[in-house]
């Protein structure tokens, strides 16, 4: 596998890690009070949008090719790491709006954000190979 083949993998298993706990988010929101629950299914929209937004510079990464892939996969790697900022700034949302049920949205973000950082140090390794 090459290194850009490898670090399409780790990046797109990153997205998908997203899933858990925006689902989980939305659980919450369903529950939420009408006006939190408008906010908090906007800030849902918005992390969903910002990942279908990384996934696109994802696949241009992928198309790149082998010598200027790079450049593509740091822009990829940011868009990356604004969705975890933005699914951070959600969780912080349903834990001032939900109250008791904010500490499940919290695991689940803990979770999210161990493994994220966990694959971001591999996937900065990869970005960082000559």
């Amino acid at each position: 596998m090459s290194t850009l083949d490898d670090y399409i993998a780790k990046a797109r298993a990153a997205l998908d890690q997203l899933r858990p706990p925006l689902d989980e988010l939305r659980g919450q929101a369903d529950v939420a009070q009408s006006e939190a629950r408008e906010r908090l299914q906007a800030g849902i929209a918005a992390v969903q949008k910002a990942q279908v937004n990384a996934k696109a510079q994802l696949d241009q990464a992928a198309q790149a090719g082998h010598g200027t892939w790079k450049s593509t996969a740091r822009q990829a790697e940011q868009a990356l790491n604004d969705v975890g900022a933005q699914l951070q700034t959600l969780v912080d949302q349903v834990q001032g709006n939900v109250g008791a049920a904010a500490p499940a949205a919290r695991k689940a973000w803990t979770a999210f954000l161990d493994e994220w950082n966990h694959e971001r140090t591999d996937r900065a390794r990869l970005l960082d190979e000559d």
